[in-house]
């Protein structure tokens, strides 16, 4: 019986040096399998290449808006239409894309004035920025988030030349302040764990996600899929999508897109909190078994559970095992140690970041607490200022019907 905190802790530790297992294996699989954007490298593009139409959607962004459209019209690649869809915003958005049109001929500007029933505010912007594009393929781009000049040209280069029709990137994260740095890593570490990018792109794998800060469609394939029509209400239309995608057999591929997307997430703790308990949910799916065990898990590994592990493990293992006792602690030490270093690079996240992990660890605990408070509670979903009573924290249809694509093709 005096035995048995020491049973309890080692078994803590153990399962924890099992978690890591698992976890290095992801990420040693993403450096293996998933591309990586990179301007660099050298791209032949058609001499007739189609134009590509680039749709923002943008509600009240006018701290952000102008950097974001630069960075579209610095493109290099040859044929592109920029089409800013203003959504219901109060503020100087759209007087700031208008003085930037004024000098640009291939941006438009179109306004979304009210939002009809069952739309999120986003889809619907998106919805109606397609209607007005003529472009052979699409590409729907954050307000909140900056693309390298050669972007546009090395993700239909990576398109075409490996027969998918949907190229989607990791951002580099713009890490400013102590929350940023603590906890946007260690959040978009469990959106890898919920979607791991090499199973996305495995298509034998029924995997599959997209990230909505930035992706390149062709318009046969969206089209196809049912646009964005059919996620109207999902509060991860990105995700939807790329599930849809891939059930229809389009080819799809997820890539770090560190060097070639950059995104300010959120700006402070709340706000990140608040932003990641939306995504998160619904990644999930609003199915509460999945964020139990997820919360189980990162609880698990905490620094508080892990820190009372070793206090009662040290003294009593010292003593029992008097030349062993060190293999366990040190084993998953290292394991965090180049789990982390591996990791943050991948997010464009510095290294000297992963100190702060556990900060952002117990914010996490934090954010599927208040997620399991939100599906017992059938609260509504609050995005972007807007809230809609007729979604809810409960499931909806984030995969798509087995049924609903009948005919599998390659369209290029």
């Amino acid at each position: 019986m005096n035995n048995l905190p020491l049973i309890i802790a080692t078994a803590i530790l153990l399962a924890a040096v099992v978690f890591w297992v698992f976890r290095l294996k992801d990420i040693y699989d993403t450096y293996r399998f998933v591309p990586e954007i990179d301007p660099d490298d050298d791209v032949s593009l058609p001499p007739d290449p189609p134009l590509i139409s680039v749709i923002v959607p943008a509600h009240n962004e006018e701290k952000v808006i102008e950097g974001c459209l630069k960075s579209v019209l610095a493109q290099d690649y040859p044929r592109f239409e920029l089409i800013l869809v203003n959504d219901r915003s109060r503020d100087r958005t759209r007087s700031i894309a208008e003085a930037l049109a004024a000098e640009h001929d291939n941006l438009k500007i179109v306004s979304s004035s009210e939002l009809p029933p069952g739309w999120t505010g986003k889809c619907y912007a998106l919805n109606m920025g397609v209607k007005h594009a003529r472009g052979e393929w699409l590409a729907f781009l954050d307000a909140d988030s900056q693309i390298h000049p050669q972007t546009l040209s090395q993700c239909y280069h990576r398109a075409v030349t490996t027969g998918v029709n949907m190229v989607t990137v990791t951002p580099g994260l713009v890490l400013t302040t102590f929350w940023d740095k603590a906890l946007q890593p260690v959040f978009s570490g469990l959106a890898c764990v919920i979607f791991p990018l090499p199973k996305v792109n495995d298509q034998r794998s029924k995997v599959a996600s997209a990230n909505g800060m930035f992706f390149i469609i062709s318009r046969k394939a969206y089209e196809t899929i049912g646009g964005h029509q059919d996620v109207k209400d999902l509060a991860v239309e990105d995700i939807g999508i790329g599930k849809r995608v891939k059930a229809a057999g389009l080819g799809l591929t997820f890539a770090i897109g560190r060097k070639v997307l950059r995104t300010r997430m959120y700006v402070g703790a709340v706000e990140s909190m608040r932003g990641w308990t939306r995504i998160l949910a619904a990644a999930m799916n609003y199915h509460l078994p999945s964020v139990l065990w997820y919360m189980a898990t990162n609880l698990l590994i905490s620094f508080p559970v892990i820190a009372l592990s070793l206090i009662i493990y040290l003294p009593r293992a010292m003593e029992m095992w008097p030349y062993y006792w060190f293999v366990l602690p040190a084993v998953l030490v290292a394991q965090v140690s180049v789990g982390s270093l591996l990791f943050y690079p991948l997010v464009g996240a510095r290294r000297s970041h992963s100190v702060l992990m556990a900060f952002g660890n117990l914010a996490l605990l934090g954010v599927l607490g208040h997620i399991v408070k939100k599906i017992l509670w059938n609260d509504a979903l609050q995005w972007r200022g807007t809230t809609y009573e007729t979604s809810r924290y409960e499931p909806k249809c984030l995969d798509p019907a087995p049924s609903r694509f009948t005919t599998v093709e390659t369209l290029r």
